[in-house]
């Protein structure tokens, strides 16, 4: 498929995406900091869900949203470089 092609999100689309991807960096962030040097996520306590699938699925989110960003499926100027803590 060529790039010139390729379907991008809608400006509101990406506000949307941009936000929750602060926010799981954000929770990615408290969760490591919680498990230190000798902690693993699943040695966490669990809230609605286990602490390990919750960091995975941040992870993914992650990984996903830099990935639109190479891919250039992003509009508008949302970029995690320009990302500022919510706290």
């Amino acid at each position: 498929m060529n790039s010139k092609s390729r379907r991008k999100f809608r400006i509101w689309d990406n506000k949307l995406l941009f936000q929750t991807y602060q926010q799981s960096i954000q929770i990615k962030e408290k969760i490591e900091n919680l498990c230190g040097d000798k902690l693993n996520p699943e040695d966490l306590p669990h809230s609605a869900v286990p602490t390990n699938t919750l960091y995975t699925i941040l992870a993914c989110y992650e990984a996903m949203y830099d990935k639109l960003l190479e891919e250039e499926l992003l509009q508008a100027g949302y970029s995690p470089k320009s990302s500022k803590s919510y706290h």
